[in-house]
């Protein structure tokens, strides 16, 4: 081995364990920021003191975690919306026996940071959110091009397009439905 070798290998090693790394932070900060939202719904269908916070609830909350990052009143907002709308987490969080099930969900928490979900979640239609993940995916799609996806009206040019893989590849998403 040259010395050449040596720093091109260090190099390599240390790009692919970086983003390997920042992959796993990712998928975590998504799962903390779901089980937020499921603590948060439990709390609110539950609490015994919940009269006591009222309708300030997250406001409360926010104020008391403000000593770590990123839980505003909004975040937490979110993280409530993001947990309801996406139950299949949970069910993979909990249930090994689901192993389809737990490959999807998978699948969307190590291909989409938490920023996807924000722009999946406002989309109350589940088959079209659906068809956003799985182009998302697929496409590995940065959440601007996605907003772009959405603001374009992919979903629904692909419901009226009778040749969707040519509508697909000269929208860039090349790879077949």
């Amino acid at each position: 081995m040259t010395f050449k070798n040596l720093i091109s290998n260090i190099n390599d090693m240390h790009n692919t364990l970086q983003i390997k790394a920042l992959q796993s932070v990712s998928v975590n900060l998504t799962i903390r920021n779901y089980l937020i939202g499921h603590y948060i719904v439990e709390y609110e269908q539950n609490g015994n003191d919940r009269a006591k916070y009222g309708a300030k609830v997250l406001e409360s909350m926010a104020d008391n975690l403000k000593h770590i990052k990123g839980l505003s009143t909004t975040n937490l907002r979110l993280f409530r919306q993001f947990y309801s709308m996406y139950p299949q987490i949970h069910q993979s969080l909990t249930d090994e026996s689901k192993i389809n099930l737990k490959i999807q969900t998978n699948k969307l928490l190590t291909h989409l940071t938490f920023t996807h979900f924000v722009e999946l979640i406002k989309i109350d239609d589940k088959t079209k959110r659906l068809c956003y993940e799985v182009e998302t995916i697929k496409g590995n799609w940065s959440v601007r091009e996605l907003k772009r996806q959405i603001e374009i009206l992919l979903y629904e040019r692909i419901g009226l397009s009778k040749d969707k893989n040519a509508l697909l590849k000269s929208l860039n998403c090349e790879k077949k439905i």
